[in-house]
């Protein structure tokens, strides 16, 4: 079968070693059972989303069909997704694990090999599956042959002992009641939102939506019906889930899309039926009560006409003027001020003039944040010239700021400002000598006319230098003696020399004996590395398996990894050697032992 494009260089990423600190050990362990005993089916190409390279989908066969895609992004690492609950609580599942070792096979790598006690194990796990759909049949078929009333009492036995069966009883009830009445179905969705604890906790958020997620199907008919009517009942709905959220975890965020989804409506209503002018003291009563700051303001001045536009201006002057007499501007964020002042603009952006938009932006800005968004508006403009010339005026007035800078970058890129843009490039390298950094003056380097070459050493040399003065003043600590003699940093070379993919300078840096190394460095350094250079890869995979065992603790599974990947990387006649010496070194950590191959 043709496969979209997939590069050797990723095989590694599919590697034992790699999928284990994806999943971990129990989860590659049953994913190794489903690979090599035949759970994959129907395996095709993956349509390329935007950011992947590579990608391939299957079904996996498990407690039932399941449907999983792996993927390769743009900064080349393996990610998937799969339907199982496993996979949709975050983790890298069994069913991709299998998935990744079919997929590593088939491109070149090593491939699971057939095994008939794995393939019985996923046939038991099928035939189990098959059992339980059965009895699911059964009960079911149970179900609907009782009589409605022996139903209804065994229903009701239920809902006396169980707090959320009543509470949708309850909101059936208020369902059946509503019929066409705005009174009864204000009454009934008081009842359905109503939450029958002080609190909600992580828990009975699902039985609770699936409740209160009903009040929309009544709500909706209302549109055609009477809008301005559904208006008034959609504030109702709102400023009972705003009380609700207050005492309520909301991680999952359904109760925050239960509120837009209710904001959504009553939008809908605006347009149907546009108010009059009063009403937007009630919106702005509505929004200060909001918990969660939901509303989209320039979305609800749209759809509500001219009238609300109007009142809505001549409000947000008022409260925006007011709060400036009483609270001068000292450059600090201030909700309440943010809040004042986005309502301010919203009420001038309606009116479609950019020029006097960005007046008001002008005057009214203070913080950072603000000189940022005068900036992006230029650009969306295309004021390419007043862009630059506020950036410029922005880093003048918060100095250091890093995403001021970034817009001032981006400006003296795109306008052909060269130099000014290397040298900033280079300030921002002494405070941040990230590879990433480095790799951009570089490029600034190039687009200034300079030799890449030659100013690739001139920050060689400079790194050198700041090493060298980092332990010049290591030496002068007083508890030096202490620890023997320092010795030298070279991670930030490493890792620009790495970013060039210049191994063997890297080696030459981090192998000599008066020279450290940040491990994580390392570790990249050594799975980059090609097969003939297994033998120093393994080295400096053992000195960051020194620095993991140092601090671990049981169940060991970073030292573990490291382990199987250094062992992958060993002469076979180094291999027995090493196990032993690490079985006799660390005999008292009986877990560790037990892990080891």
């Amino acid at each position: 079968m043709e496969r979209n494009s997939f590069l050797p260089a990723w095989l590694d990423l599919l590697s034992d070693a790699a999928l284990l600190r994806l999943s971990g050990p129990a989860v590659f362990a049953r994913g190794q059972t489903y690979a090599m005993g035949g759970a994959i089916e129907t395996l095709t190409d993956a349509a390329l989303l935007p950011g992947e390279q590579a990608a391939l989908q299957a079904v996996v066969q498990g407690t039932q069909p399941y449907q999983t895609r792996a993927w390769i992004d743009e900064d080349d690492e393996l990610d998937g997704e799969c339907d199982c609950p496993h996979a949709q609580d975050g983790y890298f599942c069994k069913h991709l694990v299998a998935l990744c070792l079919v997929w590593r096979g088939e491109r070149g790598g090593e491939s699971p090999a057939p095994d008939a006690q794995a393939a019985r194990k996923v046939a038991a796990v099928a035939q189990r599956a098959r059992t339980q759909a059965t009895h699911r049949d059964a009960l079911r078929g149970f179900v609907q042959a009782q009589t409605a009333q022996a139903l209804a009492e065994r229903l009701w036995a239920w809902a006396e002992n169980d707090r959320d069966l009543m509470a949708d009883l309850n909101a059936w009830q208020a369902e059946h009641r509503a019929g066409t009445d705005p009174k009864a179905l204000r009454d009934a969705i008081s009842d359905m939102l109503r939450a029958r604890s002080g609190s909600l906790e992580w828990h009975e958020m699902p039985s609770y939506i699936g409740r209160a997620g009903r009040v929309l199907q009544l709500l909706t008919p209302w549109l055609q019906r009477d809008p301005a009517e559904l208006r008034t009942l959609c504030e109702h709905a709102l400023r009972c889930l705003y009380k609700v959220a207050e005492h309520a975890d909301d991680s999952d965020g359904a109760l925050g899309g239960l509120m837009q989804d209710l904001v959504d409506l009553l939008t809908q209503t605006l347009r149907a039926a546009p108010p009059t002018a009063a009403w937007v003291d009630r919106w702005f009563k509505l929004m200060d009560e909001d918990p969660w700051g939901l509303w989209d303001e320039r979305t609800i001045l749209s759809a509500a006409g001219p009238a609300v536009q109007a009142r809505y201006a001549e409000r947000v002057r008022e409260d925006w003027e007011g709060w400036q007499r009483n609270h001068p501007a000292t450059g600090r964020f201030d909700y309440r001020r943010s809040e004042l002042r986005g309502r301010y603009l919203a009420s001038v952006e309606v009116l479609g003039d950019a020029r006097v938009l960005l007046d008001a932006m002008v005057a009214s800005a203070a913080e950072v944040t603000e000189f940022h968004a005068i900036i992006a508006f230029c650009e969306t403009q295309g004021w390419f010239r007043e862009a630059l010339q506020w950036a410029e005026a922005a880093a003048k007035r918060h100095p250091g700021d890093w995403c001021i800078e970034d817009d001032l970058l981006r400006c003296y890129e795109r306008d052909g400002w060269d130099n000014e843009a290397l040298a900033l490039r280079r300030q921002r390298l002494s405070v941040n000598a990230s590879a990433k950094n480095y790799l951009a003056v570089l490029d600034a380097a190039e687009r200034a006319g300079r030799s890449r070459d030659a100013y690739r050493a001139e920050l060689l040399a400079w790194a050198e230098d700041r090493e060298t003065d980092a332990l010049a003043a290591r030496r002068k600590q007083p508890h030096t003696r202490q620890w023997g003699e320092p010795v030298r940093d070279v991670s930030t070379r490493a890792d620009w020399l790495l970013a060039e993919h210049d191994h063997d300078a890297v080696l030459s840096l981090v192998q000599r004996g008066d020279t450290c190394c940040a491990v994580h460095t390392l570790e990249t350094l050594a799975r980059q590395l090609p097969p003939r250079q297994h033998a120093a890869a393994a080295q400096l995979l053992r000195r960051v398996f020194e620095q993991a065992m140092g601090n671990a603790t049981s169940p060991y599974a970073k030292p573990l990894a490291l382990v199987r990947e250094i062992l992958e990387r060993l002469p076979p006649a180094e291999r027995s050697a090493w196990l032993a010496d690490l079985r006799a070194r660390y005999k008292p950590k009986r877990n560790f032992i037990a892990g080891l191959p």
